[in-house]
């Protein structure tokens, strides 16, 4: 009993680790050192991924290397249903000659050809003596009898193969399904390890971020006692509103298909600029979907807001410098060539994403949680702000 509470304690322990997303650390996380605990958990949370990334990718391998031993035996009995169709045809060949061979002796036991000049009746009747005679036609009786049982292994060894035949492609249709089912499991084990290799920035980044940021608060002259509100985010210089982040657009893919707006109608290195001031908090290169990306911390109004800028050509500024409104931070990418790392575009386009709060932040508006990010990005309210509409094809020629 106490066995399989163990084991039903295990699997429900495997099933929360497998779908929960990465804790918000610090939802309540206020003070410098707070947030270098959660750097710590961060850090572990890390490790812990990584040995489930190791063992998914093991089971890949082997569920990998079951394909192609299945592709193999499949290869290897076609090999074998064609040696066996020619193993049928070979004995049909031979059961017409040994039939045809078995009529002629039957008849010349006969007498049915009356032929007598017939080699076996010639054979037969020119013995010399009785005995002689009796003889002979044992022999001939043999004969028959020899043929006969030619026929009936040859007729058995035709049965086998069509057996075979039959059965080599009962399990190639087993295994073509084995295939299939093992090529599920390798989709379904890699979009895990995707998930657990990059939520949002991947554990690395965002433990950098994190470090970068201590760093930051540190600068600043935060203890690790102090209110990070009070010593750091409460001392930056706010915009009273956003401005679109480039010179003119069009909406290509609003949000609710994905967490951002997607902004085309510029060629690759037209400039981004700076949509309010605030403290860039992250970039991030040749993420291979998004690219190189730019996130930055922005008090609006007095709310506080992160941006995320992805698809870059190129990023102009670095983690921790400050930047104002309208300051050029990079320039759109998403074309030809930034292909071969950035997957995730098709042309020339800027992602943009405005989120509440402080992604990657400390304080009562931080967080860790891309999932949080995400349901961060409130489309209604982020179109009154950005001054950008969620409709697909609006325009604008000017930033506002």
């Amino acid at each position: 009993m106490m066995k399989k509470v163990i084991n039903i304690f295990l699997v429900l322990s495997l099933i929360l680790l497998t779908f929960s997303p990465l804790t918000n650390v610090n939802a309540a996380t206020k003070t410098l050192r707070d947030y270098k605990n959660q750097l710590a958990k961060l850090e572990s949370e890390k490790s812990e991924n990584n040995r489930l990334t190791k063992e998914n990718m093991a089971a890949i391998d082997r569920k990998r290397n079951a394909i192609v031993n299945a592709n193999n035996t499949i290869s290897s009995n076609e090999k074998k249903v064609e040696d066996a169709k020619s193993k049928v045809a070979d004995g049909q060949e031979k059961i017409k000659i040994k039939t045809q061979e078995l009529k002629d002796i039957i008849n010349i036991l006969q007498y049915s050809d009356g032929n007598s000049d017939d080699i076996y009746l010639s054979y037969v009747f020119d013995s010399e003596s009785i005995a002689e005679l009796m003889e002979r036609q044992a022999i001939i009786e043999q004969i028959v009898d020899y043929t006969q049982k030619q026929l009936d292994d040859l007729d058995k060894l035709i049965k086998e193969n069509k057996e075979l035949q039959v059965k080599l492609a009962e399990d190639n249709v087993n295994l073509a399904n084995s295939i299939t089912s093992y090529e599920q499991q390798v989709k379904e084990l890699e979009a895990y390890i995707d998930k657990l290799a990059s939520i949002g920035l991947d554990y690395d980044e965002q433990i950098a971020a994190q470090k970068n940021q201590i760093k930051l608060f540190e600068q600043a002259g935060c203890k690790d006692g102090d209110d990070v509100d009070d010593c750091y985010y409460n001392k930056g210089g706010g915009s009273a509103s956003f401005s679109r982040p480039l010179n003119s657009g069009r909406v290509t893919q609003g949000w609710g298909s994905h967490p951002a707006i997607d902004i085309g109608g510029n060629k690759a290195g037209t400039n981004v600029y700076a949509p309010a001031n605030g403290t860039v908090i992250h970039t991030t290169y040749h993420s291979s979907c998004g690219g190189n990306q730019i996130f930055i911390h922005h008090t609006v109004g007095g709310v506080a807001y992160t941006t995320q800028f992805a698809h870059l050509k190129q990023v102009n500024v670095k983690p921790g410098q400050k930047v104002t409104k309208g300051q050029v931070i990079g320039q759109v990418g998403g074309d030809s060539s930034t292909w071969y790392y950035d997957k995730c575009t098709t042309g020339p386009h800027l992602h943009y994403a405005i989120a509440y709060g402080y992604y990657l932040g400390s304080g009562k508006n931080g967080y860790t949680s891309w999932s949080k990010f995400t349901s961060n990005t409130k489309a209604t309210s982020i179109q009154k702000i950005s001054g950008i509409k969620n409709t697909y094809g609006w325009k604008w020629t000017t930033r506002g």
